[in-house]
């Protein structure tokens, strides 16, 4: 979610060894991590936490599909924002529920977010927030109809 800041190490093989297992199953454990790249436990943690800083790990997630998840209401939302924090008003907006697949984009807006939620009013809540951020200049709503794949 957070733009990769810059770093004076490049990833090596272990790195890229442990991203790749990562990316493939975000559920094993520090100590599956190691054996299968040979590196302790303890060792693994410090790789992965420096990989979460420098921004190359950039979060765990679950690909759930729950029941009636088709019937949720999802929108696109462009943000123009004024801050000098982006990534701090991103970490800050990736907090609220339903927020996904935050991004930075050129033309008009700053930010395009996926916004889904269980019902209009959470949804509307959602978007509230957004647009009552201090650091939002102005948001513009696409309510998602059909989704395609």
């Amino acid at each position: 979610m957070w733009p990769v800041p810059p770093t004076d190490r490049r990833l090596d093989d272990l790195d890229r060894g442990l991203l790749a297992l990562l990316a493939a199953d975000a559920r094993l454990t520090m100590a599956e991590l190691g054996r299968t790249v040979g590196l302790s436990r303890t060792a693994v943690l410090a790789r992965l936490q420096r990989l979460e800083r420098v921004g190359a790990l950039r979060g765990y997630h679950a690909d759930v599909a729950l029941p009636g998840a088709q019937a949720a209401h999802r929108a696109r939302v462009g943000i123009v924002i004024r801050t000098t924090d982006t990534v701090g008003y991103v970490r800050r907006l990736a907090a609220l529920p339903g927020l996904s697949e935050i991004e930075t984009v050129t033309g008009e807006y700053d930010l395009m977010v996926l916004v889904t939620a269980a019902s209009a009013g959470e949804l509307d809540a959602v978007l509230d927030d957004i647009a009552g951020r201090r650091e939002t200049v102005r948001t513009t709503t696409w309510v998602v109809l059909t989704r395609y794949g």
